[in-house]
């Protein structure tokens, strides 16, 4: 099932220069899954740089050390196909790690009502 928030810690990002594609890699902190999550490479790569920093190298590299086990929520782009978007998981809004609890909460309770 693809939530609206996902929350995970990225494991790396393959991708490349020529094509412009990419995929992250994250394991879902809730189930420990692997998440391959399609992307742009350069957009990909420039938002983990903004986001946290020793990322971009020389040669237009992407050094995984800078973004390599951190915590994300993510989400799917509008068609549920190549990544969204992201936010660092440290430093984010309490509103939004509220509702990326609430969409559990939502699930179990309908289970609840089945019964």
């Amino acid at each position: 099932m693809k939530y609206e928030i996902n929350k995970g810690t990225i494991l790396n990002l393959l991708g490349s220069w020529s094509s412009g594609l990419a995929k992250l890699t994250i394991r879902d902190s809730k189930t420990g899954e692997l998440q391959v999550v399609p992307c742009e490479n350069a957009q990909t790569v420039r938002a983990l740089d903004s986001a946290f920093g020793d990322v971009i190298t020389k040669g237009h590299c992407a050094n995984g050390n800078g973004f390599e086990g951190k915590e994300i929520f993510w989400s799917w782009d509008e068609m549920g196909i190549v990544l969204g978007g992201f936010t660092p998981a440290e430093g984010a809004s309490i509103e939004l790690e509220e509702k990326y609890q609430a969409q559990f909460k939502c699930k179990k309770n309908k289970k609840q009502k089945k019964i």
